[in-house]
């Protein structure tokens, strides 16, 4: 017996049996035979035990299927060879003792090939997908929903579309009024300068431009005054000055 077909066995009994235990100790509890201290202590070491085994029979069954795949394949290759072995005897170019040699170890090792992948094929075939044991959840304690008033749906009529909006032109931004420019408050220098009085400016003259702006000043005068007309005295023929009032 080969090493995998043993361990493939193996493990499927000690698997089979964690199952069996397993629904024995469900039993018990549904009958009121166990406490329930008792049924989840044994349950969570038969779950773990189990998952273990379901792990372990997997990676068998992977190595099995993939050496399956290599036996289809060795026989191929003796097939091809036991061809060929034919041809060449057929063909005179080996003798009869080779051929027969050749032919005995071909076919042997032919059947041995055959029959382990027959045997490998078997086993899968036992293998049956199951459902997996998932390890033991905590207890969640749920609450008992209260009763509540379920209020009917009312129905709401739909609403007709309204109608979409004009559009309306954008109105114009106000224009920002004109703000007035600070004025500069005056500094006190400027205040003395506007208090201060201007201060009479004197022409300087040399002496003979003054005394020639004198005489043309009286000269002015003396024009622009009217002249006086006197009138000349009359000598009549007596003697006598006669005057004219």
């Amino acid at each position: 017996m080969s090493s995998w077909r043993y361990s493939f066995e193996l493990v499927s009994k000690e698997l089979e049996l964690a199952k069996k235990k397993k629904k024995a100790l469900d039993d018990l509890y549904t009958t009121g035979r166990i406490s329930e201290s008792t049924y989840k202590y044994i349950e969570r070491e038969l779950t773990e035990a189990i998952i273990d085994l379901e792990a372990h029979l997997k990676s068998l069954v992977e190595k099995m299927t993939a050496r399956a795949e290599e036996l289809e394949k060795q026989i191929r290759s003796l097939e091809i060879f036991l061809a060929n072995l034919e041809i060449h005897y057929a063909a005179g170019d080996i003798d009869e003792e080779s051929y027969r040699n050749q032919n005995n170890a071909i076919t042997l090792g032919l059947e041995a090939t055959k029959q382990e992948l027959e045997s490998i094929r078997n086993s899968l075939g036992k293998v049956k997908p199951e459902e997996k044991v998932e390890a033991p959840k905590p207890e969640v304690v749920e609450e008992k929903p209260t009763k509540e008033k379920v209020e009917e749906p009312t129905e709401v009529a739909p609403e007709a579309p309204s109608e979409a909006p004009a559009e309306t032109a954008p109105e114009a931004a106000p224009e920002a009024a004109p703000q007035p420019t600070p004025t500069p408050a005056p500094t006190p220098a400027s205040v003395e300068e506007v208090s201060k009085p201007p201060e009479p400016v004197v022409s300087e003259e040399k002496p003979e431009e003054a005394k020639e702006s004198v005489e043309t000043s009286e000269k002015t005068e003396t024009e622009e005054m009217p002249s006086l007309v006197v009138p000349k005295e009359e000598t009549s023929a007596s003697g006598e000055t006669a005057t004219e009032s």
